[in-house]
């Protein structure tokens, strides 16, 4: 016969936080615009789909 202890879980150990606080963008950045149509987009996605 088996004897089953039971025993209580492990507590799970915490993960270190990081040092340096991660870089946050300017705040004058914006996207770029870009130069295509929406033609131009729909065919690069198109032939991207196939």
């Amino acid at each position: 016969m088996y004897t089953i202890r039971h025993t209580k879980p492990v507590k799970m150990l915490s993960q270190p936080l990081p040092k340096k606080q991660p870089h946050s963008s300017l705040p004058t950045w914006r996207p770029q615009q870009t130069t295509l149509t929406r033609e131009e987009i729909r065919a690069i996605v198109l032939e991207q789909i196939g």
